[in-house]
């Protein structure tokens, strides 16, 4: 008995001495990891303080007014520059009226529905052009639809201001 309990214990003792020994070397890789990444974190803070004075040092004001007056044509607004409200072109009524796409759950452009003539169907009333537009509720708004998923393309560039 006394033989058993002594190769039990030389055994326990054995396996702790074991994951003892593992359990130091790991400790000591953390350690110089994490001591690497102190260094590295040091070094980008080095880096970050040089960018901002590189940065403070290339947008001074007087180098930025050399360089926009040497590369760019701007010049200052002239009142006869800026338009009103009748300057402002409107959009035709179909446009307006015209069947906007939907996006369904799986974001993909649903193609939108178009309204059917015939007998029990009502046409979308024509706002006659004598008679103010009431606005309409806001839960009675068609859904915004995004400028990605537009199917008008891009806006040509003398529309663009």
């Amino acid at each position: 008995m006394k033989r058993s309990i002594t190769l039990i214990t030389l055994f326990v003792l054995i396996v702790v001495s074991y994951g003892l020994y593992n359990l130091k070397y790991e400790v000591e890789d953390l350690q110089d990891h994490a001591n690497g990444l102190r260094a590295q974190m040091e070094e980008d803070r080095r880096a970050i303080k040089v960018l901002e004075a590189e940065w403070a040092y290339l947008s001074r004001p007087d180098r930025l007014q050399k360089l926009s007056q040497k590369f760019l044509v701007l010049q200052p607004t002239v009142a006869r520059q800026v338009g009103g409200v009748a300057d402002l072109r409107l959009k035709p009524m179909d446009d307006i009226l015209a069947p906007q796409p939907t996006i369904d759950a799986s974001g993909v452009a649903a193609p939108a529905a178009l309204p059917q003539s015939g007998p029990g169907t009502a046409t979308p009333a024509q706002p006659v052009a004598s008679q103010p537009v009431a606005a309409q509720p806001a839960a009675a708004q068609s859904p915004l639809v995004p400028v990605a998923n537009s199917t008008a393309g891009p806006a040509p560039m003398e529309d663009v201001q």
